[in-house]
């Protein structure tokens, strides 16, 4: 098997057109020391490291950019240390997947509540890195509020533990210096893989659930309405369970769907807090299943003509750029079609929650989208298409969501993360630094 085969056959995103001489090797550990060992050789031959998990992240970090390196993957990393069901945690191997820990979990009646669409492929300390969730953070939260510690190693050997109130590390110095910076797990939230390799978490765990959930159906006559409604969702904390938004469907794949709609699950009995959001309609958990089927398989689906691309994957509308959905579906819109591009399905998780770079939470709808590319457009010209829409994303006042195309838009975030790096020694994941903000590299690889 050649090496371009493994690196290139797990990576997600669009960023895959790699320079594999670059690459020095690629790294399969399974304990801490083992680790120690691999990032020690790596030094000693001045290479980076990259990190990298499942690769079903959509950012391109774990793909190292083009810098000399070495790719240490976690994918056998994958242990369940320990159970404390009366404390509720789990210790685990960065390489295990919400699925497997869950599948041990469940006989104990216990659940880690952490469920992004590829949870059986996602690595925990990949959704770490990127501070991922599902269709359910609105009520469970996103990877690092069920994340209670850390271990880490970094580029000089230092093995270094972060929780929710600082640090503590084998090297006095990095631990001063780092306890200065007030270092906490929230920094290595969305991180992409740039301060350390994670050798293990501590993640929370819960009970199993057993309130009865009814499904439901809120179609929109537009996309303000949508907007509205969630924005009245999230003020009143409505109890929603899962929520999935279907904004928009190409004719090829629209079917009898009459978006903007959304698709919702919540404790029996509180339906009467959704009433005057829209027109309600209760499903039977068959309406349902199929209901989720449809959202699921729409970005899988084909048009009849042209190719379908996922261009740009998150996009977070949150406060005016909700409340104004029409104009930022709009302009989002008329930006894609001025370069030749028809949208094709836009989706996503809806009410949700994720964190701004400066790590304040926002509220709103995570919109995917896939678009129809014209089959004569340059990997350049897409790339042009990504940057366009961070400006745009920074116009409209929509964040994009960190953990898909574009890593470290949010400058608070990078800047943070430079901070902490300069007090770690660097030197994993350095391309995201470059001084053009990677868009050289990324671009080279579209």
């Amino acid at each position: 098997m050649r090496l371009r085969d493994i690196m290139a056959g797990a990576n997600a995103s669009m960023y895959y057109r790699l320079d594999f001489s670059r690459v020095r090797g690629m790294f399969y550990p399974r304990s801490e020391d083992e680790v120690v060992e691999l990032v020690r050789r790596a030094r000693e031959q001045g290479l980076e490291v990259t990190p990298k998990g499942g690769g079903s992240g959509l950012s391109g970090a774990c793909t190292g950019g083009n810098h000399e390196r070495i790719v240490i993957s976690s994918l056998r990393m994958d242990s369940v240390i320990t159970v404390s069901r009366d404390q509720g945690y789990v210790d685990v191997q960065p390489g295990a997947t919400p699925d497997e820990i869950n599948a041990l979990l469940e006989p104990l009646g216990m659940r880690f509540w952490v469920a992004p669409s590829s949870r059986d492929i996602a690595t925990v300390g990949g959704i770490l890195s990127t501070d991922g969730g599902g269709n359910d953070t609105w009520s469970n939260g996103t990877m690092r509020d069920n994340t209670l510690r850390v271990r880490m190693v970094l580029y000089n050997g230092a093995r270094l533990v972060v929780d929710g109130h600082g640090v503590k590390c084998d090297d006095p110095e990095i631990e001063a210096a780092l306890t200065r910076c007030h270092m906490t797990l929230d920094d290595v939230a969305a991180s992409h893989g740039t301060l350390g390799f994670i050798t293990e978490l501590r993640l929370a765990i819960r009970p199993i659930s057993t309130e009865r959930l009814q499904g439901g159906l809120v179609e929109f006559g537009d996309y303000d309405a949508m907007g509205a409604a969630l924005s009245q969702m999230i003020r009143q904390e409505c109890p929603i369970r899962y929520g999935e938004a279907i904004v928009f469907a190409h004719d090829d794949v629209r079917e009898d769907l009459a978006p903007p709609l959304l698709i919702l699950e919540f404790p029996e009995g509180t339906e009467c807090d959704l009433q005057d959001t829209g027109r309600l309609e209760l499903l039977s958990p068959s309406r349902l299943q199929e209901m989720k089927d449809i959202r699921l398989k729409l970005p899988k689906r084909n048009p009849r003509d042209g190719i379908q691309v996922a261009l740009f994957e998150g996009y977070g509308l949150h406060d005016d750029s909700l409340v104004n959905m029409h104009r930022s579906v709009e302009e989002l819109t008329a930006l894609l079609r001025s370069h030749g591009m028809e949208p094709f399905a836009k989706y996503g998780h809806a009410p949700s929650k994720w964190y701004l770079g400066d790590n304040t939470p926002a509220y709103g709808l995570i919109m995917h989208s896939r678009e129809i590319r014209p089959a004569s457009m340059s990997g350049r010209e897409l790339f042009e298409v990504v940057m366009d829409i961070v400006q745009a994303c920074k116009r409209l006042g929509i964040t994009p969501k960190p953990e898909h195309k574009w890593p470290f838009s949010d400058q608070v975030k990078k800047q943070r993360l430079e901070e902490l790096r300069r007090a770690v020694g660097g030197h994993f994941n350095a391309f995201i630094f470059d001084p053009d903000d990677a868009s050289e590299t990324l671009a080279s690889m579209v």
